[in-house]
């Protein structure tokens, strides 16, 4: 179910598989007013909504204030006393040579902090991960049931939480033990017919269940499918590529290691996102009852992985089995246990 692409769709499934930054981009590729607003739905940012566009207001000018303060940038006035969300982003996209960097900048430090006002809120809310992973669900099982109903040819899509011993392996397994960073506390695996069938569903989801700018670059591996290949041997994207921000001799250049316990048999697209749950008055009234808290965007890591029908049926054989990789990181984790560890390779891991 391979679509007409345009530039902008191609160049956010490429962020997402490649787990490239946004704050890298020179030039935001989108065209109508239409566009802007459905990436900013999927931040959870409603430009009808009062509260939404006042704090994205507020957002932008510390964001301007921040770069005028420790860079001394000064900006134009269209940047400054833009009006709505969709135009400073149209700015991002147009030809104008001076607006279109500083429309990019405000936007890149508007990203940066709207995330560390997620961070701050988050810590003031007094609800359990696990709530909020059952909300995240909800949200992922909602988006799943749209995409079947609009003929996504999906054969599995289900939700899973690492176990406790599972946790406590993979802290065994890390060099930096107990204080190393858990990306996959909640995960998504998605199956799909074909391989064809990947890439219309990155997009769909990375403008219905989570912003593509939140993708957590360099946690993103491909190993179903090369990316550069599939461009260049598809005649309606492969005309977009002198236009790609970033060349594809690149394509590579922030994939992570490789897992040393997964099997060089084992196929898969793996990325993690934040995924946003928005935080209203309903919800703060049982998460910060009497706390003088405002409603905002709370992020909460979550892991997607997609593979293709066939390569999901050979996942499950051998080596690449689930049962093989778990117990090769029960040996290796049982091993550091009793000998210890004197030297760690970049490319040890579980």
């Amino acid at each position: 179910m391979l679509k007409e692409f345009n530039l902008g769709e191609i160049e956010r499934v490429r962020l997402v598989l490649r787990g490239g930054a946004a704050i890298d981009w020179r030039r935001l590729n989108i065209s109508s007013v239409d566009e802007c607003n459905a990436i900013l739905r999927a931040n959870e940012i409603y430009s009808d909504d009062p509260g939404d566009v006042a704090r994205m207001a507020d957002i932008r000018q510390r964001a301007i204030d921040y770069l005028e303060r420790n860079f001394e940038f000064t900006f134009a006035p269209e940047i400054v006393n833009v009006d709505r969300m969709s135009d400073l982003m149209l700015l991002a996209a147009g030809q104008d040579r001076y607006l279109r960097p500083q429309s990019c900048m405000v936007l890149k430090l508007m990203h940066i902090i709207h995330h560390v006002d997620a961070l701050e809120l988050r810590s003031k809310l007094a609800v359990s991960d696990q709530e909020l992973y059952r909300l995240v669900e909800e949200k992922a099982m909602r988006v799943a049931r749209d995409m079947k109903e609009l003929g996504f040819p999906i054969i599995e899509f289900i939700s899973s939480q690492k176990s406790h011993d599972s946790l406590i392996t993979k802290f065994i397994g890390q060099r930096q033990a107990i204080r190393a960073r858990v990306f996959d506390m909640i995960r998504f695996r998605i199956v799909t017919k074909t391989i064809k069938d990947i890439i219309p569903m990155v997009a769909y989801l990375s403008q219905h269940l989570f912003p593509f700018n939140y993708t957590v670059p360099g946690e993103s591996r491909n190993t179903v499918f090369d990316f550069p290949d599939f461009v260049r041997h598809n005649p309606s994207i492969s005309r977009l590529i002198p236009n790609f921000q970033i060349k594809l001799e690149f394509e590579d250049e922030m994939r992570p290691l490789a897992d040393a316990n997964t099997s060089n048999a084992f196929r898969t697209i793996k990325f993690v996102v934040d995924l946003p749950i928005r935080v209203d008055e309903q919800r703060l009234q049982s998460w910060a009852p009497g706390g003088k808290v405002s409603p905002g965007i709370i992020y909460i890591l979550s892991e997607f992985q997609i593979v293709d029908q066939a390569n999901h049926i050979n996942n499950q054989r051998g080596n690449a089995s689930h049962e093989k990789y778990v117990a090769r990181r029960l040996a290796k984790a049982r091993k550091r246990l009793v000998r210890g560890r004197m030297i760690w390779r970049k490319q040890d891991g579980m």
